[in-house]
């Protein structure tokens, strides 16, 4: 086998953690794109991880959105050799996908307000749309406190892990992630982006109608009402795409429930550190480890 131009590791990528974090960074740092094997929903049944509570594509989506991630595809196995003609096709992909996102953005700055808890697909796929619109993402994370007020319900993840999931993100699709804990309001949250964005561009200005705020239609009627108030000034709204259908199935709800059914959130931790696999140095880039 010959070298390869990226380097991968392999994982579940069900629950994000500190050490999913930490080693993705680390790897990413080699050089080369880092591509990273999520392990299908039946090689997790046939080893000891037991099934996911997400699907392998929904856990390709997180995985994808991390900072150092250049590429994702399914895993068979611990072995290269096994998995090599799926992590090549993937890294073609994202070649092309390389030259594509030269495009140019829409608004200078977006704010995107969510509680992000046991971070999936949908959180991702909307971060990924937000981010499209605009050339800096400020994400907005709500605090426990905020959350426990308005909806009346514990998190699953604190806010420290949310908001630490959040920044572990592509800075392409997060620039920065910032609170909206229990008084804050949308014109704090206006200020707070403006603030931000002089402070990572000195000598930059941004004006209101630069920004973007993005929300799921399920929002619409709630958002666009609080613009007619004057609640967002300047600040342009734009929705992105909530089936209902998707929403019951790929939701905090729904994975908070399966979770607590299957042994709770400590369970998932576990098996994610377990889980996590390092392949690049024993059989990835060397003729000698042809087998």
């Amino acid at each position: 086998m010959s070298k390869k131009d990226y380097i991968v590791i392999t994982g579940i990528f069900d629950i994000i953690t500190k050490g999913i974090r930490k080693s993705v960074l680390e790897k990413s740092k080699d050089g080369k794109p880092l591509g990273v094997g999520v392990y299908t929903d039946e090689y997790c049944e046939s080893t000891n991880f037991s099934r996911p509570m997400k699907s392998v594509e929904h856990r390709m989506d997180i995985a994808q959105g991390l900072n150092g991630v250049a590429f994702t595809f399914p895993a068979t196995s611990r072995d290269f050799s096994e998995i090599e003609q799926a992590a090549d096709e993937a890294y073609e992909s994202y070649l092309e996908k390389v030259e594509e996102a030269k495009r140019p953005k829409k608004y200078k700055a977006g704010i995107l307000i969510g509680s992000f808890d046991l971070l999936h697909s949908g959180h991702i796929q909307n971060i990924q749309l937000a981010s499209d619109m605009c050339q800096n993402l400020y994400v907005f994370v709500k605090t426990d406190e905020r959350i426990l007020a308005k909806k009346h319900k514990d998190t699953s993840q604190n806010t420290t892990k949310r908001a630490a999931n959040l920044k572990a993100l592509k800075t392409e699709m997060v620039k920065d992630v910032l609170y909206f804990d229990l008084d804050s309001t949308r014109a704090d949250a206006v200020r707070g982006v403006i603030e931000r964005y002089q402070q990572d561009y000195p000598g930059e200005t941004l004006e209101e109608n630069d920004i973007v705020a993005i929300f799921g239609e399920d929002l619409k009627e709630k958002e666009e009402e609080a613009k007619r108030r004057g609640e967002w000034g300047d600040v342009n709204i734009e929705f992105t795409p909530r089936p209902e259908e998707k929403m019951k199935k790929v939701s905090t709800t729904a994975y908070k429930r399966y979770m607590e059914e299957t042994g709770g959130l400590d369970i998932y931790e576990e098996k994610e550190e377990k889980g996590l696999n390092d392949i690049s140095e024993t059989n990835l880039g060397d003729d000698e480890t042809e087998r």
